[in-house]
């Protein structure tokens, strides 16, 4: 009943109701307009994790009849089936450990900046659709408590509607993103279906942040005024435009959805963090790395349980402060 009412709610707030429908759909033609025609092939794995014959800073020499076209697979095949190869990959600890000095630095660069645009806009997705939806009906809210609504189902309510156009908005930007660069790799599931498990959970962390601050704010408008601030620390410490160094800033980063979102995005196309100037642990895929099967699956359903926990947390942080507003009636 009170989802129905919730509903029947927005689709009365017109200009609201079209900001939450557009948004996605705007973000994923930016992205579309973008990818096509020149970034078709930036999750390809030439692309995500390129290899050169000749790496610079090593005393490596590959025969010029190898055959590679930035494809990290033919070297493979070199370090393990050439005598050459072989020598030069029992010198480096075995082909796989090997084949690291030969993907070029950069690789896959391009990639990060596309998956680090679409966990952002899933967390901002989440974010404004959540962050004025319980502060606008806050003297419905107290009245209505006094005769016996529950916090359980109108939290429910909230998170049942909005939680649904979080899922529709991935969706979206997911399906388009794929249509213009095709996702590839993907550690358990297919790649296209393991990123949409990721933004998904990315934007119903970022509704849960955005209910609880919409629970917490005194008034609508210092609700919408704290959306700058929820967004700008997501980027800081996503890991992606600045490193974070020492265990303070990790430990600080591990707080902010978009860290985590952009975690298990980068492994399922099998981004190399060393590559880009980052750290070993944010991506651990399989493409070309020496990452096991299992040790790339278990960090994938980490990042996925962490973004888990973190709508678990938040909302039980939004009930809590839902109760507050009892205490001070």
């Amino acid at each position: 009943m009170l989802s129905l009412r919730y509903l029947e709610l927005l689709k009365n707030d017109v200009v609201n109701l079209l900001i939450l429908l557009l948004q996605a759909p705007l973000i994923a033609l930016i992205l579309y307009l973008l990818l096509t025609p020149g970034g078709r092939g930036i999750f390809d794995p030439t692309t995500v994790a390129g290899c050169n014959l000749n790496p610079p800073g090593t005393n490596i020499h590959v025969p010029q009849t190898v055959p590679n076209r930035g494809s990290c697979q033919n070297v493979l095949n070199f370090l393990t089936f050439d005598p050459t190869g072989q020598a030069i990959a029992a010198s480096r600890g075995g082909a796989n450990q090997a084949l690291q000095d030969f993907i070029v630095p950069g690789a896959g660069n391009d990639s990060q900046k596309y998956l680090f645009i679409m966990a952002f806009a899933a967390v901002m997705f989440g974010i404004v659709n959540g962050v004025r939806e319980i502060v606008k009906e806050a003297p419905i809210y107290r009245r209505e408590r006094t005769v016996n609504l529950g916090i359980a189902p109108y939290l429910f309510s909230k998170i049942t509607v909005l939680g649904i156009l979080c899922l529709i908005q991935s969706a979206v930007l997911v399906f388009v993103v794929n249509l213009a660069a095709p996702i590839q790799q993907g550690i358990i599931l297919p790649a296209p279906v393991e990123i949409y498990i990721t933004m998904a959970l990315t934007a119903l962390a970022g509704l849960m942040l955005g209910l609880m601050i919409s629970a917490l704010a005194p008034n609508n408008d210092r609700a919408v005024s704290l959306i700058p601030l929820l967004l700008v620390p997501q980027v800081i410490f996503s890991g992606i435009l600045f490193k974070l160094d020492g265990p303070f800033l990790q430990g600080f980063g591990s707080l902010f959805a978009v860290r985590w979102g952009m975690a298990a995005a980068g492994s399922s196309i099998g981004i190399h963090g060393d590559k880009i100037g980052g750290d070993t642990w944010t991506y651990q895929g399989t493409l070309f790395s020496t990452n096991s099967q299992t040790g790339a699956t278990l960090h994938l359903l980490l990042c996925w349980f962490v973004l888990v926990a973190m709508i678990i947390i938040l909302g039980g942080l939004t009930a809590y402060f839902l109760k507050r507003k009892d205490i001070r009636s």
